[in-house]
């Protein structure tokens, strides 16, 4: 130690390796067909085929955000979640931080963009800001109430889809 400061170890905040790296497959495929029953607490879940499914009640910081108000069960009932999440004018400020800071969207379709920015907020409210590439599930009681406020023209959603980036 020459220059008298402290000892630095390599690698030491890099990620270590997982031993079980190459699980996820069949994990994923078992979630994915699970009964509603299996995984959902809150009641109102349903099986999603397009996405991960998770239920409001797994994630904790939306079990915070739902010990803020008493008796509900399921961050669909929250009375925050129609205010933060499916009010028009809400969504319309969000739309405009979010073209400030990213640029115009690519969603011409009104309801489609409304879904976006439903998803958006429902993130920020209940973990904050992720960082603009980082993505997380929704849990699919929460996206069916979304998609019942703003539903696709023909029924077809694309679902959870990881970025190319």
């Amino acid at each position: 130690m020459a220059f008298g400061g402290p000892i630095v170890s390599r690698y030491i905040c890099d990620p270590e390796s997982d031993p079980e790296a190459g699980a996820p497959k069949e994990t994923l495929t078992v979630l994915l067909q699970q009964d509603v029953s299996e995984w959902c607490s809150c009641g109102h879940c349903e099986c999603m085929p397009t996405a991960v499914n998770i239920c409001c009640l797994e994630i904790p910081q939306v079990r915070s955000r739902l010990q803020e108000v008493n008796e509900v069960p399921c961050m669909t009932q929250h009375p925050g979640s129609q205010l933060v999440c499916l009010n028009v004018y809400t969504l319309q400020t969000a739309g405009h931080v979010l073209r400030a800071e990213y640029g115009p969207s690519r969603l011409r379709q009104i309801h489609r963009r409304c879904r976006h920015l439903a998803y958006c907020t429902f993130v920020g409210w209940c973990l904050g800001y992720l960082g603009r590439r980082i993505q997380v599930v929704i849990p699919a009681c929460v996206v069916l109430h979304i998609r019942q406020e703003f539903p696709e023209d023909e029924g077809h959603y694309a679902g959870f889809r990881l970025s190319l980036v």
